[in-house]
């Protein structure tokens, strides 16, 4: 909130001040990261009782599918760092193409394509997993 604050008369009024917002803390979120020198991790054990708790609308049973959530976490932390970036953000944020080339200073053309790649190879180390 304090980098808004200093920002605030970069607000060009042309978007929404939460959007506005979304990108100062995407920003320095991201920037803290490379400060950092990697992702941070969540250990599965530490979130799945929410995870757990939670009703399943879905109708899915993801253990008949021969397939657990944390198989799933697992496969993707073994994927190439830009890829597990790009889909955390895209599958697991829910953020736009267009919000990914921001954050990763991406084209569009480029974006799309390494959202593709890492789903295949996210689809190829499942179907590993069950081959």
């Amino acid at each position: 909130m304090i980098s808004a604050f200093r920002k605030m008369n970069q607000w060009n009024r042309e978007s929404t001040y939460g959007s506005w917002l979304k990108r100062i803390v995407i920003n320095n979120s991201l920037s803290h990261l490379r400060k950092a020198g990697k992702m941070p991790t969540v250990d599965y054990e530490e979130v799945s009782y929410e995870m757990e708790q939670q009703p399943d609308d879905t109708g899915i049973d993801m253990e008949q599918a021969g397939m657990t959530a944390r198989k799933v976490l697992e496969m993707m932390s073994e994927l190439k760092e830009n890829y597990r970036q790009v889909l955390t953000l895209s599958l697991i944020e829910g953020m736009d193409n267009e919000e990914i080339c921001e954050i990763l200073g991406l084209s569009n053309g480029q974006c799309r394509t390494m959202i593709s790649r890492a789903k295949q190879s996210l689809r190829n180390k499942i179907e590993e997993y069950e081959g």
